[in-house]
């Protein structure tokens, strides 16, 4: 029970890769979540991943992206943090997730650095791959350019 939320949990926060000079940046990731702890039900860990735009180049292409998380298994709500990129030019910030019949939604909530200063939130959607103990999801995130 304690590895499929974790694994839920890092399909929801896997982060994708691909991008627009103008409007949305769609990108696809994959993820991998390692569950630390699990305390009074709420579940911890840190997660990893790499990002790939559609486009084969552009913001986020090949990006590296980590964060941690906290998701109650009771519920298959948690939220987390998160950092897109690496340099001067970064996505930071944190999201909100739900976690329901192995997908997960919910929203990014950051700000951009550098080559992707004024670039804000959006949501995700992610899929669970392999088994459940695996740990592993699969996501589309769209980050919002001003």
């Amino acid at each position: 029970m304690k590895a499929f939320f974790a694994s839920m949990l890092a399909a929801a926060l896997m982060v994708p890769a691909s991008a627009d000079d103008a409007g949305a940046i769609k990108i696809h990731a994959g993820w991998k979540l390692i569950q630390e702890r699990v305390e009074n039900g709420v579940a911890y860990g840190t997660l990893w991943g790499i990002t790939f735009n559609d486009t084969g180049s552009g913001p986020l292409h090949l990006a590296p992206a980590s964060g941690t998380y906290r998701l109650t298994q009771q519920t298959g709500k948690g939220e987390g943090e998160l950092t897109w990129g690496d340099g001067d030019d970064q996505l930071k910030g944190s999201f909100t997730i739900t976690v329901t019949d192995g997908k997960a939604t919910g929203e990014n909530i950051v700000t951009g650095t550098g080559k992707l200063a004024g670039v804000t939130g959006g949501p995700f959607a992610c899929a669970f791959v392999g088994k459940p103990e695996d740990q592993q999801a699969w996501c589309t995130e769209v980050f919002r350019r001003n």
